[in-house]
């Protein structure tokens, strides 16, 4: 097995939560990898108990270990009983926080990853985004994009189509997105690994603007980017005599990431005659009151941008 073969087969099993890998799968790989993966935080040791493939049955079953005055047996249909040597017992599994950590730092992202739900979700921070208007963009990492329970994560990412999510292999459907679909990336698509694991800078920035560039569904219309804009300031606009809709409001809110200091500086400056701080203050409750992830928020709605970010961009596109 080679190591790009490798990657992406672990890049699938992190999409995955029960994948573990026992020592007799790890002896077929490539010299180093299993220390290797370790070392760089994206294989742990399974936390899940110990178990072990039965040696005696071409299946290859796997069942828990139990042990008795100091020796390890598996149950077994055929063979009922079966002992095994306690390397056996030994599984590895992906550590969704270590690999996180690891696209971070391939992407030139400083500071840790921040996790919003365990094992699933995590903000990665922003990067230079020079090819359009804004000076940097909002990057998530989220695993199990295929399970029952996708809804409830991309429900956390902004509806306005601007953060990049990547994704270890599984790309959802573009309609589970409940407004502008997000550019979704699927690592399996720009990783590789020869000496060491490498990033496809210039393909991610490629699919990021491929995706910008795609008009979206809405009510059977195509609608872009432009337009979802235009469409959310009328709605502001429509209200702004009185008192701003909590619809129109939460709309902002989840356009900007969660962040109630820039939606409300946004819709004060769509006309909105309510006074910032009062609806600084109805954003926080409607954000606690729909669950709507945040980005960091605070008194003052000014933003400044690092001087580092450039050098981040330059990590960002000498890794390929």
């Amino acid at each position: 097995m080679a190591r790009n073969d490798l990657l992406r087969m672990l890049l699938a099993a992190a999409d995955d939560v029960d994948r573990s890998f026992d020592r007799a799968a790890a002896a077929t790989w490539p010299p180093g990898s299993l220390d290797e993966l370790q070392r760089l935080g994206i294989l742990r040791r399974s936390a899940g108990g110990m178990y072990a493939t039965c040696p005696n049955c071409d299946e290859g079953h796997v069942e828990p270990v139990t042990v008795v005055d100091g020796r390890f047996y598996i149950s077994c249909p055929e063979a009922m009983l079966v002992e095994v040597e306690p390397e056996m017992c030994e599984r590895w599994e992906i550590d969704p926080a270590g690999l996180a950590t690891a696209v971070a730092d391939l992407l030139g992202l400083k500071g840790k990853p921040k996790q919003v739900v365990a094992d699933r979700f995590w903000r990665l921070g922003r990067t230079p985004w020079p090819p359009g208007p804004e000076k940097s963009r909002p990057v998530v990492f989220i695993c199990g994009l295929g399970s029952p329970d996708a809804s409830e994560l991309v429900g956390r990412v902004p509806m306005d189509g601007r953060t990049i999510v990547l994704v270890p292999n599984q790309v959802p459907d573009e309609h589970a997105w409940p407004g502008k679909r997000p550019p979704v990336i699927a690592l399996s698509d720009v990783l590789s690994w020869a000496d060491s694991i490498c990033l496809d800078a210039e393909t991610v920035m490629d699919l990021v603007q491929a995706a910008d560039d795609t008009p979206y569904m809405a009510g059977g219309l195509e609608i872009t980017d432009s337009d979802l804009q235009m469409m959310i300031r009328r709605h502001v606009k429509a209200d702004k005599k009185t008192e701003l809709s909590d619809e129109a409001m939460l709309q902002a809110l989840k356009m900007h990431g969660g962040n109630a200091s820039a939606a409300a500086k946004w819709l004060n400056e769509q006309g909105c005659k309510v006074h910032r701080s009062t609806v600084w203050r109805r954003l926080n409750r409607l954000r606690e009151a729909y669950d709507v992830d945040r980005t960091d928020d605070s008194p003052s709605v000014a933003r400044t941008v690092a001087s580092q970010r450039r050098d981040r961009q330059k990590k960002f596109l000498e890794r390929r």
